[in-house]
């Protein structure tokens, strides 16, 4: 029984002991904040040794209620090389389960001589799972920073305590953790491990890819790939090397330099430039763009005025909606599947036009994070869902591949094809490429004819550093702030001022004490002065904290 024995914690992952990945003494006194958030817990890599430590010991918790794999990803995605981070994998390969995320936050913000009563209390609250039993696994993976070791053996102590089995994977993607936990527990979805990644990957494409005309006068499978000199560097090369040849010929970028570094899905999105490493690219020619943990990309091209042309996660979404919308209607599906295409404020305007005029599409906007928009996705029989910062998928229902079943037509083959090359799990740089790059195969389309879709409203984002983004509170959808109230005021009469086409938000970050300022306008040059506008109006309001 679990209550046999002792909460011993080493001293190295305790608060008062933590010691980083260069044995350096990082002590963390109480009273510091900690919540859980839409990507777990993110920091700076010192203060999350007894971090991992106690989300490892919950993951085994969670492991043993389930009876099922549990997944541990250490990773701090776009963020710079000395933060990371860590989010536990449900057994469907999605996210935590809500009111775990409130244990995850009680076990962290207690003291060391409160940690082993807070975990008595909780082992007794869900009934003393039993130790050991059949099928409970934590199963770790971690990107390329150099503190993900010393993370991963924190996790490993935490997770072992009460004898729960321990598996590392090492180096992965964070879709590849979510894509192994979901297999582990669903054995008949596809092929195990990282292996059975790249196997299941490469082999759906080829059967979509040798079905597609190979005389193409616009699309060419050159690409310009930067890797965030992250881990999607390593991970692409060996799904590529599965690919048929001649599918793709990407020429990679950015693969071993400091992680994120003037690079990356977050930097080219904000910045609208093109990342380091790019300056010998010549114009006109596709590039694509993952972060550091390879579940967010992007597309663009460099222009002859030496701007860049962004194919951010809207695009995307309304490519691959163009494709399905295409096939349900030739299947005469559209009134019998449910399909739906999911935002988020920061899509842009024009793309929700599009949407609703030029497909018929009505889009759903729900709060910013993966796990509201998977939620409402997967209330339909087809979904799509990206956030402009390209992390996204598409979810199905089982109805979908019944429907799916009834049509041995070519569109119900490529429809059933999409739906096993793309990651249905979690969004997946890796596997959302496959995918961009078949439909424009399929349309024998260049970046520039995919790009003129429709012409992105002009916008520009800004960051703003504050005590507490728990202060700024927001509507359900985020786009109008409930606290400070007096703020939302200020931002309304910015925007009247610079016109009908104009739109701004401001919004609390779910993982760090910044706020984001969005703005949209006529002209890049109004988008930009209206942001910088409500960015000064906010920057007075930074030092609230939430209980003021």
């Amino acid at each position: 029984m679990a209550d046999l024995i002792p909460v011993v914690v080493p001293p190295q992952f305790t608060r008062e002991g933590n010691t980083n990945h260069l044995h350096e003494h990082k002590p963390i006194l109480v009273g510091r904040p900690y919540s859980y958030g839409t990507a777990g817990f993110r920091e700076h890599a010192d203060q999350l040794p007894f971090i991992l430590y106690r989300i490892g010991y919950l993951a085994s918790l969670r492991a043993r209620t389930t009876g099922k794999a549990i997944g541990v990803m250490i990773t701090a995605s776009h963020n710079p090389e000395q933060d990371n981070g860590v989010k536990i994998i449900d057994p469907d390969g999605e996210m935590l389960a809500e009111e775990w995320e409130t244990y995850a936050t009680e076990l962290v913000n207690a003291s060391d001589e409160e940690f082993p009563t807070a975990v008595r209390a909780l082992e007794t609250q869900l009934n003393d799972p039993p130790l050991g039993s059949t099928g409970s696994i934590v199963v770790c993976g971690r990107d390329t920073r150099a503190s993900g070791q010393l993370l991963t053996q924190a996790a490993r102590a935490g997770a072992t305590l009460f004898r729960t089995q321990f598996e590392d994977r090492g180096l992965v993607t964070t879709p590849q953790l979510h894509y192994i936990v979901y297999v582990l527990n669903h054995a008949s979805f596809g092929p195990a491990g990282e292996e059975g990644y790249y196997r299941h990957h490469a082999l759906t494409f080829k059967e979509l890819f040798d079905k597609l005309s190979k005389s193409l006068t616009n699309y060419t499978p050159k690409l310009h790939l930067d890797c965030a000199n992250g881990i999607g560097a390593q991970k692409m090369r060996k799904l590529e090397r599965k690919l048929p040849n001649g599918a793709l010929n990407i020429h990679f970028r950015n693969e071993t330099g400091v992680l994120n570094h003037e690079c990356g899905a977050d930097i080219v999105k904000i910045s609208h430039k093109a990342p380091a490493g790019f300056e010998d690219v010549p114009v006109n020619e596709r590039c694509a763009v993952f972060d550091g943990d390879a579940d967010r990309l992007v597309y663009f091209y460099k222009k002859e005025d030496g701007q860049i042309e962004l194919l951010d996660g809207d695009k995307i979404a309304l490519l691959i909606a163009k494709f399905y919308k295409e096939h349900l209607s030739s299947l005469g599906l559209e009134d019998e599947c449910t399909f739906a295409c999911v935002q988020t404020a920061y899509a842009n305007g024009n793309s929700t036009r599009y949407l609703e005029e030029e497909l018929g599409i009505t889009p759903i906007c729900v709060p910013t994070g993966v796990k509201h928009l998977h939620h409402e996705a997967a209330k339909y029989d087809c979904a799509i869902y990206f956030e402009a910062n390209g992390h996204g998928t598409v979810t199905y229902s089982d109805r979908f591949y019944e429907l799916l079943e009834r049509s041995d037509s070519e569109a119900a083959f490529r429809l059933r094809v999409m739906s096993r090359l793309i990651n249905k799990i979690v969004g997946d740089a890796m596997a959302d490429l496959l995918a961009v790059e078949l439909i424009l195969r399929h349309y024998d389309w260049s970046v520039q004819e995919w790009a003129a879709m429709y012409e992105d409203a002009p916008n520009k984002q800004i960051k703003i550093t504050v005590f507490d983004r728990a202060a700024f509170i927001t509507t359900k959808d985020e786009q109008k702030l409930i606290q400070p109230g007096s703020l939302q005021v200020l931002i309304d009469e910015a925007v009247k001022r610079r016109g009908e086409k104009a739109r701004a938000f401001v919004r609390p970050s779910g993982t760090e004490n910044i706020v984001r300022v969005y703005a949209e306008a006529a002209s890049q040059a109004d988008a930009d002065l209206l942001a910088a506008e409500i960015a000064r109006a906010t920057d007075d309001y930074k030092d609230c904290d939430s209980d003021s």
